[in-house]
């Protein structure tokens, strides 16, 4: 009987007593020819890559296995598993020297149809490096879906650049010295209040506590004003919504024209708060006009932009929107950052006993930490690049749409995105001997061969980090304050971080529960 024939011929059936054979023929009738159509759709190979291999059902079929990777939280090992298959060198001719020339293809994986991911050094220089030259690969319509335009979504590389040299010069390793005070200040009442929570008897979870931490470094040194989530032991709301923004714009863009967005909105507005992402954004902008007109008591950073923007030809709302988006950044990667490295350090007891061998033969107290020190401390800065390594902040990077041009040797058509999966370029084995194995010590060894350049945690080029120095301002200062003062055991579920987190657009990291002693309270101080 055919489809057309089935469900007129189930409605007669005794006044709808066969009710599961109504809804059968009726869901038949109408999904089938829908699931057809739709798979029609997405058979759409893309162009000829040279050199890009894939898998089959990933591009015929919209790259639905990565797409799934995306949602179930594995995204990051995802793109890693298909350099490790697929990604495997040739050398193919080069295709348009004369006499053929040959060269070693990078590892180019095609995970769409129009979507490419690159883990080595050359093919991020060619992504990311290529700002003022005439094959820029510029940043796709993802960005769009994050927010406004500012330093991070913008798609115009003047009006970067425009930006750029407005807070660069005020983030620069020099002028970030003068900040170290208010820094560690916020270590001092962060430790205190870590303090009152030992007294309770019971192993803390550190997750919170550091995410207040970094919010407090982030907008006194960039506003001028501490939020005082330390002191409340918690984040506002609002600084925490990165995740989520970027998570819905991965979707969005992933499933985009499949209605997947749409449905998953829909279901969630009927269960949540309507308005979060719009509460949260006025939060930040309130916060920030109010610094823009409030008397500051210190060179802050707004102080030193707001000195410059006079010269400038941005507006003080796109200003205001730059600041926002360089604060919520800050938040969220440095106390993800300082929990993994915490983690990292306290499973591999050989590197604890060292680096607290080296930190407290510098230093007698937290009071005696300097930056200046720190920066000459062999182990503590080996622990940290590797941990940056093994775990980078922000596993995948940025997707470019690619203007036709080679990435690694492959020639990407004119509007195919291409990224670099930081995860999969900090594990590629052609660069680090066991690079699964957390081991600060290539880092100093001289026999070390690990090409260490490819470790690019805040990405290369003038699309980088514009906060970099401020990030590793914050990680030496907050992680050596930690290992000097606290003795810890870690005693959180999840047993390995490296294998068992969760990761969307970002880690979603395990609880970082530890049991503390403090070093300088005990007999043995």
């Amino acid at each position: 009987m055919s489809l057309i024939m089935a469900v007129p011929h189930a409605f007669s059936v005794a006044e709808l007593k066969d009710l599961p054979t109504v809804l059968v023929s009726a869901l038949s009738f109408i999904l089938i020819p829908g699931a057809l159509i739709f798979c029609l759709q997405l058979l759409q190979p893309g162009p000829v890559i040279k050199g890009a291999k894939g898998s089959l059902i990933d591009q015929y079929l919209f790259g639905i296995e990565t797409k799934l990777g995306f949602l179930s939280g594995r995204s990051a090992y995802k793109f890693n598993a298909l350099h490790e298959k697929y990604g495997t060198p040739t050398t193919p001719p080069h295709p348009i020297s004369d006499p053929p020339l040959t060269l070693l293809l990078g590892n180019i994986v095609r995970f769409a149809p129009n979507q490419l991911s690159s883990n080595t050094l050359k093919g991020m220089r060619n992504i990311y490096g290529a700002a003022g030259k005439s094959n820029v690969f510029l940043k796709t319509a993802f960005y769009k879906a994050i927010s406004r335009r500012n330093i991070f979504t913008a798609q115009d590389i003047h009006y970067h650049a425009t930006v750029r040299k407005l807070f660069a010069p005020s983030l620069s390793p020099g002028c970030m010295a003068a900040h170290e005070p208010v820094i560690k200040g916020c270590i001092a009442r962060f430790h205190d209040l870590v303090k009152t929570r030992m007294q309770r008897g019971s192993a803390l979870s550190l997750n919170d506590l550091y995410y207040s931490l970094s919010v407090d470094m982030v907008s006194e040194v960039l506003l001028g004003k501490s939020l005082g989530c330390i002191e409340r032991g918690r984040p506002f709301f609002w600084t925490e919504q990165l995740p989520r923004i970027f998570y819905w714009a991965t979707i969005r863009d992933q499933f985009q024209g499949s209605g997947i967005p749409t449905m998953i909105k829909w279901m969630l507005r009927q269960i949540l708060r309507k308005g979060i992402r719009q509460r949260s954004e006025e939060a930040r902008m309130r916060l920030i006009r109010e610094q823009l007109k409030a008397t500051h008591t210190r060179r802050d950073i707004m102080v030193e932009v707001m000195e410059r923007s006079e010269s400038s030809t941005l507006p003080e709302d796109e200003i205001a929107e730059n600041f926002s988006a360089i604060m919520l950044a800050g938040f969220h990667t440095t106390s993800h950052a300082i929990c993994a490295t915490i983690w990292l350090v306290l499973s591999h007891p050989d590197v604890r006993a060292e680096l607290q061998t080296e930190l407290r033969g510098a230093f007698t107290s937290t009071d005696d930490i300097s930056l200046d020190v720190l920066a000459k401390l062999p182990w503590l800065n080996a622990v940290i690049t590797e941990a940056l390594r093994v775990y980078p902040p922000v596993p995948l990077g940025g997707a470019r749409v690619s203007p036709g041009a080679y990435v690694d040797g492959v020639y990407v058509p004119a509007g195919v995105e291409v990224s670099t999966s930081l995860y999969a370029l900090h594990h590629n084995s052609e660069y680090f001997a066991n690079p699964y194995k957390f081991a600060p010590e290539r880092w100093i060894d001289p026999a070390s061969t690990d090409k260490k350049e490819a470790v690019q945690p805040f990405l290369l080029g003038s699309r980088s980090c514009i906060a970099k120095y401020f990030a590793q301002q914050m990680l030496l200062l907050t992680l050596a304050s930690f290992f000097v003062e606290f003795d810890g055991t870690y005693v959180g579920r999840v047993r390995d971080w490296t294998t068992d987190s969760r990761c969307y657009a970002f880690w979603e990291i395990p609880d970082l529960k530890v049991r503390l002693q403090d070093r300088m309270a005990s007999p043995s101080a």
